[in-house]
């Protein structure tokens, strides 16, 4: 499912991956740019939501920017590849990314990305369920924030610490963080928008609060429609479902989880397709819903049949 951090928090999103200055550069000599060309078209694959196919690329860029001695190259497909194993349940070698890239950004000076691989850090223990340490990591980043008192906390900072708040438990603290990254999301882009709304979404499903949830959910999937974030409409919808069954519409739950399951098996995440099938079986025998149609197109996809596939396109 999808994972509540920024990253992505997670992803992605600001602190997911390096982002141009916004200044004017001369251009990169070859054999460096072919690298950021190899990390374009892995961050395409991930806007996708098809991370084995980004990991392909993400990897190309390493090698490309570590031939080259590109420290910042290396420091970010580093950064980039730790994200994608934490999104994948892969933490151990997730964390060890990070903190490569967490090394390498220090010994350039450069705050923001080693700002961007500690947050990512924390997320990925977040996700870990080591929420001592993630909670140590995240005091760590805020400590290496800029000390203009006029400069408010990063928002995926922000966010990364209200996720962490809302699976504590301190549901009332946890709002108050994420309330406070909504008042100041103007510096989030359309992807660290939707995370916000999903994580927003899911403390007010732990606060059973369903309708406030749905409203939050669909803010999300809207954004991940617009995005072609397939992974995130899966997940908006899987939870969407959640809440409906919540609010008793058991209608709408096996509507909204035929959609996330056919999602899901089209980008063959195995995992979440079983859980959301099971979700969807259980509703649909319950109110007597007819879903032999999904169930289907599912098994054929599972199978292989099918003619188009995000993930190879």
């Amino acid at each position: 499912m999808r994972v509540l951090t920024l990253s992505v928090i997670i992803v992605l999103s600001p602190l997911l991956f390096a982002c141009a200055s916004g200044k004017t550069k001369k251009e990169s000599p070859p054999h460096v740019s072919s690298g950021a060309r190899e990390m374009q078209k892995g961050l395409e694959w991930y806007q996708k939501g098809c991370y084995e196919k980004s990991l392909e690329y993400l990897f190309r860029a390493y090698d490309l920017y570590s031939a080259s001695d590109a420290l910042d190259g290396v420091a970010m497909s580093l950064n980039n590849i730790g994200t994608i194993f934490r999104i994948m349940g892969e933490y151990e070698k997730a964390i060890s990314f990070l903190d490569e890239s967490y090394a390498i950004y220090s010994d350039l000076n450069n705050q923001e990305g080693a700002l961007r691989a500690l947050s990512n850090k924390a997320a990925a223990l977040i996700d870990a369920g080591a929420l001592g340490e993630a909670e140590q990591v995240l005091q760590s980043a805020m400590q290496e924030l800029p000390s203009a008192g006029n400069k408010r906390l990063p928002t995926p900072l922000l966010q990364n610490q209200g996720v962490l708040l809302t699976k504590k438990g301190s549901f009332d603290a946890a709002e108050e963080v994420l309330d406070t990254c909504l008042n100041q999301a103007d510096s989030l882009d359309p992807s660290g928008m939707a995370s916000l709304h999903f994580a927003f979404g899911n403390l007010m499903l732990k606060t059973d609060r369903p309708s406030e949830a749905i409203v939050s959910f669909e803010k999300a999937l809207f954004i991940d429609r617009e995005l072609g974030f397939y992974n995130g409409m899966a997940d908006d919808l899987f939870s969407m479902g959640q809440a409906y069954l919540k609010l008793g519409k058991e209608q709408k739950a096996v509507a909204t989880w035929k959609r996330s399951a056919k999602i899901y098996a089209l980008i063959n995440q195995a995992t979440e397709l079983q859980q959301t099938m099971e979700h969807l079986r259980e509703t649909a025998q319950r109110a007597g819903i007819d879903i032999s149609v999904t169930e289907s197109f599912v098994e054929r996809w599972q199978e292989g049949r099918l003619y188009e596939s995000p993930c190879e396109n």
